[in-house]
């Protein structure tokens, strides 16, 4: 009986005693220390086993990027790659350039990971691939540009913030910047199509490119003569401005048609704005969406746009106080504003 006793007490030992090296590494999918403890005893009894570095190595790169990275250490131990990926959406943790390689040790899928990020879908969908500490050299800087631009035109918000941070992390981002703008001055220049391009220049400025091109600045100059056209109603002081743009400029003409056709009042029509007079006198005892819209329509874009700040801090969700507060950046020309609060929509959305 004594004897059966003992037999019973050292089978568990006997079990472990014969566990192999890849039955140890699969254990260390669920007990990290406990895995960790097996691997050294069976290193002191198979000192020869050609195996023990590359487990060594395996099992130890996990315990350190356990300690550095509790947060993470769920998916590490149990070396779940795509939800290490989902964590790091939505976490401040990364991982640095020298952690990498421990990475590559638990999770193979890691190298084939960082090779289709060479392809512009494959980098869209994973902008948060610096965070593993991949260094990333995109081969094909031109190509790789043009594709992104074409993407852009088919989806406006494909330069969200994260993007734009993923690329400026890529080694030869001046590259894919100056490939960018080239591109840009590629698209027929159209009135509809000079906040795309404006749009690309700002990219390529966040990526580093430096340059003043002329393109930009005349695209600027016309948003900025929109802006005033909107707030002032003054045509004289815009005509100069507006005589020096050299791009196309015909729905801008229209606008200034329109609002010096307005400006030029008979007295005799005078009469009519004491009920606009009354109604500035009884906006302080109106609601902010009737003084937003007002202001909006007698051209103080601006002061609607504070409004309607202040009406998005207390309904943040309110999707349609966004869009149109997107609609009024783009009338002010304040396009990357505008940009922001139409990805704010598309994720409420």
């Amino acid at each position: 009986m004594r004897i059966i006793f003992i037999l019973l007490l050292l089978i568990p030992s006997l079990l472990t005693m014969a566990l192999s090296l890849e039955e140890i590494k699969s254990l260390s999918k669920t007990n990290l220390d406990n895995a960790i403890d097996l691997f050294l005893d069976y290193m002191k009894k198979h000192p020869s086993d050609p195996e023990l570095e590359n487990v060594g190595e395996f099992l130890f790169a996990k315990k350190k990027l356990v300690e550095k990275h509790p947060s993470l250490s769920r998916e590490i131990i149990s070396e779940d790659f795509h939800g290490l990926l989902e964590k790091l959406r939505d976490t401040e943790e990364m991982f640095s350039e020298e952690e990498s390689p421990l990475l590559e040790k638990i999770f193979p899928e890691l190298k084939s990971f960082a090779e289709k990020l060479q392809d512009v879908e494959e980098f869209l969908s994973s902008p948060f691939f610096w965070k593993l500490g991949i260094s990333l050299k995109i081969e094909n800087p031109e190509k790789f540009a043009e594709d992104l631009v074409n993407r852009f035109l088919e989806d406006p918000f494909v330069f969200s913030f994260e993007v734009v941070e993923a690329l400026s992390k890529v080694e030869n981002a001046e590259e894919i910047a100056y490939h960018l703008v080239r591109k840009a001055k590629e698209i027929p220049l159209k009135e509809e199509s000079y906040s795309y391009i404006l749009r690309l220049f700002e990219v390529a400025h966040h990526l580093g490119y430096s340059e003043t091109d002329e393109l930009e600045e005349q695209i600027k100059k016309y948003f900025s003569i929109s802006a005033k056209v909107n707030a002032s109603g003054n045509v004289e002081e815009i005509l100069d401005e507006y005589e020096q743009l050299t791009i196309p400029k015909e729905k801008l003409r229209e606008k200034l048609a329109a609002v010096s056709k307005k400006s030029k009042v008979s007295e005799e029509k005078r009469g009519r704005y004491y009920p606009f007079l009354l109604v500035l006198l009884a906006l302080p005892f109106l609601s902010a969406r009737f003084r937003a819209s007002f202001y909006r329509r007698i051209g103080m874009k601006k002061r609607a746009a504070s409004i309607y700040l202040k009406l998005l801090q207390k309904q943040p969700e309110n999707v349609k106080l966004r869009l149109k507060l997107a609609r009024l950046y783009e009338e002010i020309g304040m396009h990357e504003e505008a940009m922001k609060e139409y990805e704010i929509i598309k994720k409420l959305s």
